[in-house]
């Protein structure tokens, strides 16, 4: 089961195609962040999210 990321919402997914935003996947991306509260969280702020999850910080 291999892990990809996201090329649009950098969300870390092991489907075959992103499972929020349905866009395509890479498997060259780089760091990680849990987001567990959307809202309060100023990382997610930062990168934009508004759901909890798995988050590539840089997909190529």
């Amino acid at each position: 089961m291999k892990v990809k990321a996201c090329r649009e919402c950098r969300t870390i997914t092991t489907k075959p195609v992103c499972p929020k935003c349905k866009a395509a996947l890479s498997d060259d991306f780089s760091g990680l962040a849990i987001v567990m509260d959307a809202e309060g969280s100023e990382i997610a702020k930062v990168m934009k999210i508004t759901e909890k999850g798995r988050y590539a910080l840089r997909v190529r």
